[in-house]
């Protein structure tokens, strides 16, 4: 008797737009909230949180929808795809937000981090404190900073779901 597997891109596509949203969604209420520049190791917890639970819960599904049965590159492929698409969404939304809902962003990301620097830093030239500033702005930029945060989702989307592909894996003895 043969049965339908489920497929991985179907996995990742539903999850990933799960991630997606619920990012948009704390990136939303930290700006409703005036906490967007003031984020801490906590919102960042939060946020690693959301993608290790979003992927377990997306490889969860993968195995019981396939019998109890899951490889170790099936893991890979659903929770990748689910980082991936999470993060394009996010990248998306980073954009956009940083484009056309609050273009001045930037400079108050650099205002913050010009206080910043010169409280751990106050002995620094003003020659030094422009460099700085100069690769705060750059690095600021929205298509920069969006990219930076696919490929720390793709970073962090592979390590998650290697460590609980390796965890969940159970292969199928009755599979070619």
């Amino acid at each position: 008797m043969e049965t339908t597997k489920t497929s991985t891109g179907k996995i990742a596509l539903s999850y990933g737009i799960v991630l997606g949203l619920i990012s948009v969604t704390l990136a939303v209420i930290l700006y409703i909230t005036n906490n967007l520049l003031d984020q801490n190791w906590i919102t960042s917890l939060i946020g690693f949180l959301i993608l290790i639970g979003v992927i377990i819960y997306a490889l969860k599904t993968f195995k019981k929808a396939n019998g109890g049965f899951m490889s170790l590159s099936e893991a890979l492929k659903v929770g990748v795809g689910v980082a991936v698409i999470g993060g394009l969404i996010g990248a998306l939304y980073n954009y956009i937000f940083m484009t056309f809902i609050e273009p001045d962003f930037i400079n108050q990301i650099a205002e913050v981090q010009r206080t910043a620097i010169l409280e751990r830093s106050p002995n620094m030239t003003e020659d030094q404190l422009e460099q700085s500033m100069v690769m705060v702005k750059r690095f600021s930029q929205p298509w920069i900073s969006s990219a930076i945060q696919l490929i720390a989702g793709l970073f962090f989307g592979f390590i998650i779901s290697l460590i609980a592909g390796l965890v969940m894996k159970r292969e199928n003895p009755y599979q070619d």
